[in-house]
């Protein structure tokens, strides 16, 4: 076991930390952190020095914003568009798959089961805009549900550009 050092007052990355705080649930010691953003974040020793933990999460944020907005993000994100057919901003891929999600438990796109209220939601995500369909007791309402809705908002869709 090393010898204990007193980081209070030593500054790593954007973190001044202030003192002690308590164990994590491994027993490490956790120092209690101010960010120059104003945040307080604890970290371990081992985080600090080894610059893993370097912001309560602010420079992350920034970088991700920065990267938003550079050309090659911009260029892939349009190429993706272009090249995943979406037209009036519904992609002709999705609409047309009849494969299901992994995290799919009903076995039904567009519908889960809310334990919480213990009822069936029915959604259809369409231009952009996720359209709720209701609340239903049994899966087969609920399915039955997105079907009509498959009608309503992919029929001419899939028509329209021959997709089977």
């Amino acid at each position: 076991m090393g010898k204990f050092e007193d980081l209070t007052g030593k500054k790593f990355n954007r973190l001044t930390v202030l003192g002690l705080g308590k164990r994590n649930s491994s027993g490490q010691i956790q120092w209690k952190c101010k960010c120059d953003c104003g945040n307080i974040v604890f970290a371990t020793t081992s985080y600090l020095k080894t610059g893993h933990t370097k912001s309560c999460g602010c420079l992350n944020r920034e970088n991700a914003s920065k990267r938003l907005k550079e050309k090659k993000f911009i260029e892939a994100r349009n190429n993706y568009r272009k090249n995943n057919f979406l037209v009036d901003n519904t992609s002709l891929v999705l609409i047309s798959s009849k494969k299901l999600r992994k995290n799919n438990t009903t076995g039904v796109t567009g519908v889960y089961y809310n334990g919480k209220i213990q009822r069936y939601i029915a959604r259809i995500y369409v231009q952009g805009k996720n359209i709720n369909l209701g609340q239903f007791k049994t899966l087969e309402e609920a399915k039955k549900a997105r079907e009509l809705a498959e009608d309503k908002y992919f029929k001419s869709i899939i028509d329209k550009y021959k997709l089977d």
